[in-house]
């Protein structure tokens, strides 16, 4: 009788092994072939489509199930980049709706509602350097650390990934900062973003790889080489950028010069931008990239804009101001109000 038991049990704890490792099997094969078509056809897909709102979307609810994967094989972590990029950058969006808010509220000394928004905008922030954080965490997981050799992109659009993560970093130390530092995102992921950007060709990648040594240098001046000028930089990034109809260096240019006070030239950057998106063909590759570059310099236009007249960049205005001397701009449409 007991040796009836003793068999039960083996043929039991056997069968539950075989079928651990069956699972076990059928889950690698599963994420293998998932993160797989990710990769290959998911992303360049989503990096064509102009939908920013969908796309914030499928970041937000994919990036945890895709990383889940990494139990059962590889870590995907090169598609984790992208991912945390797309979806810090879903919060960030949350948080200029908050600052808009905010400045409304201020205009109409509503103070109450001024600090609750502003308390919002910064937890967006936090929010969104968090997700960045974990996107340049996984580049030194798929790579390695930026800062000291340039990395073997050896796999398929490795050195886009190893853009992405770059931005990563930078975005992550803008809104860390922004929201009053609470995450502590080290500084020194600026330097080494920076050095890491000259692993990449900057005339293949759309003068980016430029743009953000320049952004760094002009964070950080005491690290700037010799005979370096950050701004003639980044003047050169934007027309390299716009030739080929990849304008995303304009928002790290837009970025500097807000953080400088500079705003006819921040209002030059976002009239440059209007102007492009009308007359030059985007890159179909990357439209996504565009229109979130788009959205961001239009967000910069509506803080002007809001800051001076109470409302947001009107319909159709981009690239236009209330004090343009040339022409009046309406800030609102009778009609709208019908």
């Amino acid at each position: 009788m007991t040796c009836c038991i003793i068999s039960s049990i083996l043929l039991l704890a056997s069968w539950l092994n075989s079928s651990f490792t069956f699972k076990k099997i059928i889950y690698k094969s599963t994420g293998d072939t998932l993160i797989g078509f990710t990769e290959e056809q998911a992303i360049p897909f989503i990096l064509k489509t102009e939908d920013i709102d969908m796309g914030c979307v499928m970041s937000e609810a994919f990036t945890l199930f895709i990383q889940s994967f990494s139990q059962v094989t590889s870590p995907p972590n090169q598609l984790a980049i992208m991912f945390n990029l797309l979806a810090g950058n879903c919060a960030e969006f949350k948080a200029w709706e908050e600052e808009l808010r905010y400045l409304r509220a201020m205009r109409a000394k509503k103070i109450e509602d001024a600090k609750d928004a502003l308390i919002k905008q910064k937890r967006y922030l936090h929010l969104a350097a968090r997700r960045q954080l974990a996107g340049y965490k996984n580049l030194k997981l798929a790579f390695i650390e930026p800062g000291s050799d340039c990395p073997d992109f050896n796999s398929k659009n490795g050195e886009f990934f190893w853009l992405v993560g770059l931005l990563d970093g930078l975005q992550a130390i803008f809104n860390d900062m922004l929201s009053g530092g609470h995450l502590g995102v080290p500084l020194d992921i600026g330097l080494k973003v920076g050095r890491g950007a000259s692993c990449l060709d900057n005339e293949k990648w759309w003068g980016m790889p430029s743009a953000i040594q320049a952004t760094i240098w002009s964070i950080f001046p005491d690290i700037k080489p010799e005979g370096k000028d950050p701004f003639m930089m980044l003047e050169q990034s934007m027309y390299m950028g716009k030739q080929q109809g990849m304008c995303i260096s304009m928002v790290l240019a837009a970025q500097v010069y807000s953080g400088i006070g500079d705003i006819d030239k921040v209002k030059e950057i976002i009239r440059s931008h209007a102007m492009v998106i009308e007359k030059i063909p985007v890159n179909p590759k990357f439209r996504i990239l565009n229109e979130m570059t788009t959205l961001q310099l239009r967000a910069i236009s509506d803080r002007l804009w809001t800051t001076a007249t109470g409302s947001r960049t009107p319909i159709g205005k981009l690239g236009s101001f209330w004090d343009d001397p040339e022409e009046a701009v309406d800030t609102i449409e009778i009609v709208d109000l019908i």
